[in-house]
């Protein structure tokens, strides 16, 4: 067995990929179908409320060290929904440093 033999696992002679006319339609994905109801129909609230723990900020990052601010749980800034209830009143900090 020569070597572009050993390397060639399938067949080099070409392709048809034509689809003969006899074949059994394929349906289609993109549309709206009839079997399939609206997405409206099936909609559940899903409220999970997650609680925000201690500030785990590293401070002392650009330095090479390793410093948190000790804030113990995370307190909003505002009222819920709006943007200031992102940040902490204790420590100033985004929600994403804090542990969920």
């Amino acid at each position: 067995m020569d070597l572009l033999q050993r390397y060639i696992h399938h067949d080099l002679s070409p392709h048809n990929h034509i689809i003969p006319s006899s074949a059994p339609p394929i349906p289609s994905t993109n549309g709206p179908s009839s079997i399939h109801t609206s997405l409206d129909d099936h909609v559940v609230p899903y409220n999970k409320m997650v609680r925000h723990r201690e500030c785990l900020k590293n401070h002392a990052a650009a330095m090479g060290g390793n410093a948190t601010d000790g804030c113990g749980e995370f307190m909003p800034s505002g009222e819920e929904g709006n943007i200031e209830a992102l940040n902490c009143s204790a420590c100033n900090c985004h929600t994403n440093f804090h542990r969920k």
